[in-house]
């Protein structure tokens, strides 16, 4: 179980006992988004920062492995791995997505024009690998084809607007075909990612969250 900090470090637990394994340093600020490799390298960690770098850690070593840069005045706010060829590595910038090859580490796009302000979240679709879904500060989700030499004119699908800025986006449903999207206002909404079509929209998520719960009788023992 990996928890990133405000120190900047991404510390690992047990995710049965909660044991601590140790911390991976090495991002100068904020970091925005970890996660763990597929099942072929079940033991790197990638994390992405405000530092402009995203980096590969091995979770047995603490040991930065890789370190790709977006530039010294880019913010990497996400990151996703796929393409057609599982080969692409995809970053949510200010108003950019970057793509490399992350074999070789070598930018292959830049998308510019779909996004006018940060792109909070990038996701490769897990049924449909060659399709991104992107997120932004503006209140656009884009969905992006990324075969073959992808631009921003040949390569954008559709455009859903939220009418608010996007905070969290995911994947649901047996075949992955919806789309849900949490806003940074809390308001919670349902689509169809192909059809961009809306199919539920709930005005305050938490309120709906915090309503479900039940808590009847708590008791303590020392």
């Amino acid at each position: 179980m990996a928890v990133s900090l405000s120190t900047n470090a991404v510390k690992l637990y047990s995710p049965v006992t909660g044991q601590y394994y140790g911390e991976c340093r090495g991002h100068s600020t904020t970091i925005n988004h970890i996660s763990f490799s597929g099942a072929s390298t079940p033991h790197v960690l990638h994390s992405c920062s405000s530092d402009g770098t995203i980096r590969a850690w091995d979770s047995r070593s603490f040991q930065e492995v890789s370190c790709i840069s977006a530039g010294n005045s880019q913010e990497v706010f996400s990151f996703s791995f796929g393409g057609s060829n599982d080969n692409l590595l995809a970053a949510g910038c200010q108003s950019q997505i970057l793509f490399w090859d992350w074999r070789n580490k070598k930018q292959v796009a830049c998308l510019e024009d779909s996004h006018v302000d940060d792109v909070t979240q990038v996701h490769f679709a897990p049924d449909h690998r060659s399709k991104l879904v992107s997120a932004s500060v503006d209140g656009l989700i884009c969905i992006f084809d990324t075969e073959g030499d992808i631009n921003d004119d040949e390569h954008l699908e559709s455009v859903i607007n939220v009418g608010t800025s996007v905070g969290k986006v995911g994947f649901l449903g047996g075949k992955q075909q919806k789309l849900w999207c949490l806003t940074h206002i809390e308001t919670l909404s349902v689509w169809d990612w192909k059809g961009a079509k809306n199919e539920a929209s709930f005005q305050d998520a938490r309120l709906l969250a915090s309503n479900s719960w039940a808590l009847d009788h708590v008791s303590l023992s020392c």
